[in-house]
């Protein structure tokens, strides 16, 4: 340990001289003879060595001072044996010529923990400080004086001694000490050093001045931590005594003061030995040549090092004025506070230099958990000696292991991250608060703008309201009271004979009525009341066709506006609607006052209703929350049950901490046959410090194994259902989130692996403090939904980057700035400058704003390129979108983005991949890696090949159109990382429960009688009867050959010609497709069927509620939106199979075992009793394949209506969402950076 003083890289040499090999010379005032029973071994006590070095004279242990063992020492007469020990050692004396420590110095550590290196500094000018200091120290050994004859113990941390002394435990492994000896490992001495404050260290503060030498010194030291140079042994004083204090200090300066007796391995005794002595140019001897040298050359946790770095052999700091470490342990997780790595300068060591050599040197403290020592250094400018870029390690000795360390770290996590949520939950309370104090100011200002409201309405009304309408001498209507009071009731009576409607009169049956609308000041809070019939009233006492209505009316009306009608039939004063004047409430006598009064009603009125609004927003919030929680569970759930019969683990759900046993089945992997399979794997994305094995995994039926005692050592793998499994049992750490790994029939290098196609296996754990990493995906794309959407890829933009995003990852959108969207009513107001620069011959500006959640990007070329009123289109698409591509990229260089992953789509941002690698990653952009996702492989094939080649993995929209493109010339090459994620829908945007759109909302239980409401609703708005509840089938679809337009047309013939209804929403670019389809709604169109040649976003949902089934006839879809949106409302799906129709649409009466391999992960639908199936399929391109599905669909609604409607409840309780693709997507981006 540095001596209290003594500069980081200081030539001091520690008190006494070192031995060649590396024993402290004893000194001379130690060898005595006349003390037989205190002559121990030198090695003992001064340090590691050969135990037959010559026996010398030695202190006694503080505990045989302690306890009065002792009576006769040839160092301090009998009578002075210690009232208080308060020092260790080894030590050196302070620095000479150091200048005095200023009163009230600090006496913490530095970086690196208890034992470091102190601030304090010796103190007395020339050569003479260390002399001075130590008489200094002998003087407050003779001022500290106890009661003559009473032998003080040291007291319990924090205590005074004497009585109040305690005996401790004896601590496992050390000497017992004699009675009544308390014991104290070296770690309590330093703490009862620190908190034993007073009388002694004021008396030794007042010596040392006394004495001429520091009080300042002697205080700093008395208080110093493990490793400080002053050990103060205030004695009892007989009288007539003497001691010579000076030499007693020097001695006593050399011994380890071990107050419980610890017992010190020899290896830690030699290392803090070799640091109170230490000597630079020693220890480089023979080492001139090395970069780095580290005192002592085995690292001990918990004690001092030195770390001396040879410049001469560094080129990169050679000539460096400036030379910094920094350092952490354990693969560099113990950090410093901060979490942040250690930091320390260094200086000239003070050894030779020469052309070979010129060591520089510092000292920091190794923290007792560390196991190994990772550092780097630099000059503070950027310049870095790694280590070839992997920087330096040193193992350390006696700390913690790996083991005992990942349990540590993941309690410190663990406690880190309830701290920071703690914090958060504290931040969002305040912030709530605020929000709260806020809103009801906004509540009291509505309140205040309500009752002036009210006030002037009042007003106006009393000049240009009334309270009756005469038409001649007829009264048309009337109100009693008269004039009504505000907070009362009236009636009101009508005189239909009197009105416009008079000829409705005879018309009215009479189970049906006329009807009030109504409001009040200004048509606030809109009312309808039904009249009935009455006699004339008392104040217009004549014949006519009378009705009457009691209106309450509120407390704050001013006035009432009114009409009224009979179904389509108004009287509403010529457009001018009426207007009856009210009078104040009973007991208020000015309009001002009614107004003050009203400021509280409507306060109060507009707090209920903010808070029944965001109690409801949060309901639904929380049940949106709930059911994406069950449908990712679900989807794990399944991914375990799919990868059951190759492998499992018990228990199934893996929790951190907690020992699980992994069974293996390779029959049906590439491992099927092989002698010996070893598990090889880790943790957190294989970057957790611990690893799994290689781990020989034990053959299956392999009996159990005992040792001579008769104890299992090797349980026996049973083989009741594992007949072909190997078994490997594995300890989960504390703080993994994931389990990573592979099989092999090698422990490691050439050999046979299972590694789940290049993506590993991955299983989550449960209970982890850590959260996994956020991967910082940035999309570059030309069209997102809904401000630039045109088709899927847009659609498929915004939901994959919500739910990745959702999924606890940073998404952002890189999108051209067209000029359509400067009317985009989703980006007004919202736009906000980010930065601009020059770049491909023109000036570029980029703004951001926020849409569906996501921060996006849009480049704006000033060179016209998308001065454009569509996202396609001109001549130069080609050109002016790969000039998009790399302003994308410059953008992210130029604000120094460093993505994870660069997600590209289709062929118009294809060319991100090779522009990237070719003309970004060399330059400064290089963290990224980039996956490329084929919407549709039709177009821009050049371009997909391009991208296919650069990209680190590529996608396409679905399983089944991966497997049918594999082979085209673009993929083929590249098939090794080619592979198909379905796409998936929005459910908040398809929504059946709360739906603008809908009149009527419903969920999977009630959707008979939604969809019911769904039918009338739209027969209401197309023409359609409804008469006999005709099933309706419906199609939304672009009208292209791709969507089988010939199969389209027969649908419509099919469905009406067997007693349903036929609904189509889309239109054809064709011109020559479009006439024929509006022949076929000229001659179709009519009761039974409609045609709706247009994209209407509110029809496509009622035609989605209404219909019973949707037909989806594609010749290829890569995906197809139309029939998971189709489930989502219930709509039962008839579709080809192809695509992504077949991974989503299961045939009820052919696709039993695959859906409920696909959608539940069971093996056995008949065992499991499942059935998830979800629709009608067929795989021919002519009409009589289409008919084949849909009379199967009509033939059942026909025939079992209870079946029919139970699998639409079925299909609707079906999760299409992007979960499932989101965590797809997730381990692609995962396994892309893995490359």
């Amino acid at each position: 340990m540095r001596s209290l003083g003594t500069p980081v890289g200081s030539t001091q040499q520690a008190f006494g001289p070192s031995s060649a090999k590396g024993l402290r010379s004893v000194p001379p005032s130690l060898k005595h003879s006349s003390c037989p029973q205190h002559t121990r071994t030198a090695v003992s006590c001064l340090g590691a060595g050969d135990e037959s070095r010559e026996k010398v004279p030695s202190l006694p242990t503080p505990s045989e001072l302690l306890d009065g063992r002792q009576t006769s020492c040839p160092i301090a007469p009998p009578s002075r044996r210690p009232a208080v020990v308060m020092a260790v050692s080894p030590s050196t004396p302070p620095n000479p010529g150091s200048g005095p420590e200023p009163t009230g110095s600090s006496r913490s550590a530095a970086a690196g923990g208890r034992g470091g290196t102190s601030s304090s500094r010796g103190s007395g000018p020339g050569s003479t400080a260390w002399e001075q200091q130590q008489e200094a120290a002998a003087a407050a050994v003779r001022l500290a004086d106890a009661q003559p004859g009473a032998a003080a113990k040291p007291s319990a941390p924090g205590g005074n001694g004497g009585a109040a002394a305690q005996k401790a435990p004896t601590s496992g492994g050390g000497r017992k000490g004699g009675a009544g000896t308390r014991k104290m490992s070296w770690k309590q001495a330093v703490a009862a050093e620190r908190d034993d404050d007073g009388a002694a260290s004021q008396a030794a503060r007042a010596a040392a001045a006394a004495a001429g030498g520091s009080a300042a010194w002697v205080s700093s030291a008395a208080s110093a931590p493990v490793g400080a140079s002053l050990l103060s042994l205030p004695l009892q004083e007989e009288e007539g005594g003497t001691v010579d204090s000076l030499r007693y200090a020097q001695d006593t300066k050399t011994l380890s003061v071990e107050l419980d007796e610890e017992e010190v391995s020899p290896e830690r005794a030699a290392a803090r030995t070799l640091l109170a002595t230490f000597n630079p140019s020693q220890h480089v001897s023979g080492r001139e040549h090395w970069m780095v040298v580290v005192a002592p050359d085995n690292l001990m946790a918990g004690e001092e090092c030195v770390l001396l770095f040879n410049k001469r052999q560094s080129d990169a700091l050679r000539e460096r004025p400036h030379v910094q470490l920094q350092y952490a342990f354990n693969g560099w997780e113990l950090k410093n506070e901060e979490d942040a790595p250690f930091k320390a300068d260094l200086s000239p060591a003070g050894t030779p230099i020469t052309d070979m050599s010129e060591f520089w040197s510092t000292r920091f403290k190794v923290p007792e958990e560390a196991y190994e020592f990772n550092f780097v250094l630099h000059d503070n400018e950027g310049v870095y000696e790694n280590n070839a870029m992997m920087d330096f390690m040193y193992p350390v000795a006696e700390g913690a292991s790996r083991e005992e360390w990942s349990e540590i770290l993941a309690a410190r996590v663990a406690q880190r991250e309830q701290e920071r949520q703690a914090a958060e939950a504290r931040a969002r309370a305040e912030a709530e608060a605020l929000r709260q104090e806020e809103l009801r100011k906004q509540d009291l200002e509505k309140g205040m703008m309500r009752a002036e409201g009210a006030k002037n309405a009042h007003l106006h009304f009393q000049n240009v309201g009334s309270v009756e309408l005469r038409h001649g001498d007829s009264v048309a209507w009337c109100v009693s009271p008269s004039p009504p009071q505000a907070g009362s009731r009236m009636r009101l009576y009508y005189n239909l004979a009197a009105t416009p409607l008079a000829w409705l009169g005879p018309n009215i049956p009479p189970d049906q009525a006329m009807a009030i609308r109504w409001g009040i000041n200004g048509w606030q809070s809109p009312t309808v009341t039904v009249m009935t019939r009455s006699e004339p009233p008392a104040e217009a006492p004549q014949p006519g066709d009378w009705w009457q209505a009691d209106l309450d009316l509120p407390y704050h009306t001013g006035a009432i506006n009114l009409v009224f009608n009979y179904y389509e039939h108004y009287d509403n004063n010529n457009f001018q609607d009426y207007a009856i004047k009210v009078a104040l409430p009973a007991g208020v006598t000015s309009v001002d006052a009614w107004k003050n009064s009203l400021v509280e009603v409507f306060r109060a009125d507009e707090y209920a209703t903010r808070v029944a609004l965001e109690e409801e927003a949060r309901r639904k919030e929380m049940k949106r929350l709930a059911k994406r929680q069950k449908a990712q569970d679900m989807v794990k759930a399944v991914e375990r049950r799919k990868v059951r019969h190759v492998m499992d683990t018990e228990p199934e759900i893996i929790t951190a901490g907690s020992q699980i046993d992994v069974w293996y089945n390779p029959k049906d992997t590439p491992l099927n046959g092989q002698g010996q399979i070893y598990l090889i794997g880790g943790w957190n994305r294989w970057s957790h410090r611990l690893s799994i094995g290689p781990m020989a995994m034990i053959p299956p039926d392999t009996p159990a194994q005992y040792n001579e005692a008769g104890q299992v050592v090797v349980p026996a793998t049973p083989s009741s259902g594992r007949e072909t499994h190997w078994k490997a049992t594995v300890k989960v750490p504390q703080d993994a989130y994931k389990m990573d790994f592979v099989f092999a029939n090698v422990p490691g290098g050439e050999g046979v692996y299972d590694n789940r196609g290049g993506y590993d296996y991955h299983l989550p754990v449960e209970g982890s403090p850590i959260r996994e990493q956020s991967i910082y995906c940035v999309h570059i794309a030309v069209e997102m939904a809904p401000i630039a959407k045109v088709g899927g890829l847009g659609d498929v933009v915004t939901a994959l980057g919500r739910a990745v995003q959702e999924q606890g990852h940073h998404v952002e959108v890189i999108l051209p700035k067209f000029e359509f969207l400067q009317h985009s009513p989703i980006l007004a107001g919202q736009l906000r400058y980010e930065t601009e620069y020059d770049w491909g011959g023109t000036r570029i500006y980029v703004t951001s704003a926020i849409v569906e959640n996501l921060r996006v990007w849009f480049v704006e070329p000033q060179n016209g390129f998308f001065q454009t009123q569509a996202v396609y289109g001109r001549y130069d698409d080609e050109v002016r979108f790969d000039f998009f591509c790399k302003a994308a990229l410059e953008f992210l260089l130029r604000t120094g983005r460093q993505p994870d992953i660069l997600h590209c789509h289709d062929w118009s941002t294809a060319h991100v991949a090779k522009a990237y690698w070719e003309d970004y990653n060399p330059y400064g952009l290089w963290k990224p890696k980039v996956v490329f996702t084929i919407h549709n492989l039709n177009y821009g094939q050049k371009k997909i090949a391009e991208a296919a080649q650069y990209c680190q993995r590529f996608t396409t929209v679905s399983p089944t159109y991966a497997f049918e493109t594999g082979g085209a010339g673009p993929i083929a090459a590249h098939s090794y990382k080619f592979s198909g994620i379905r796409n998936g829908i929005d459910p908040d945007l398809w929504d059946t429960e709360s739906n603008m759109f809908l009149e009527t909302g419903y969920d999977a239980e009630t959707v008979v009688e939604g969809k019911a409401a769904a039918r009338a609703a739209l027969r209401s708005r197309l023409g359609l009867t409804g008469w006999g509840d005709k099933f309706i089938v419906a199609v939304v679809s672009r009208l292209t050959p791709q969507k089988g337009v010939p199969l389209i047309k027969h649908c419509a013939f099919r469905t009406t010609e067997r007693g349903g209804q036929f609904v189509l929403l889309g239109s054809a670019p064709d011109p020559r497709v479009q006439s024929e389809f509006d022949g076929m709604a000229a001659s179709m169109g009519g009761q039974d069927a409609a045609f709706c040649f247009k994209y209407d976003e509110p029809l496509s949902h009622l035609i989605y509620a209404a219909a019973d089934m949707v037909v989806v006839p594609s010749m290829f879809e890569p995906c197809g939106l139309t029939q998971m949106i189709a489930m989502r409302y219930g709509a039962v799906p008839i579709v080809r199979h192809t695509g992504g129709l077949k991974d989503t649409v299961f045939d009820v009466d052919y696709d039993k075992a695959r859906a409920a391999w696909e959608l539940q992960g069971s093996s056995d639908w008949q065992r499991d009793q499942l059935d998830a199936t979800n629709g009608f399929a067929f795989e021919g391109t002519d009409p009589p394949a289409l008919d084949y599905a849909l009379n199967r669909a009509i033939d059942a609604w026909y025939n079992d209506r209870p079946w029919f409607h139970s699998l639409q409840r079925r299909v609707m309780e079906q999760d299409w969402s992007w979960n499932r693709p989101a965590m797809d997507y997730i381990e692609l981006y995962l396994a892309a950076l893995k490359t």
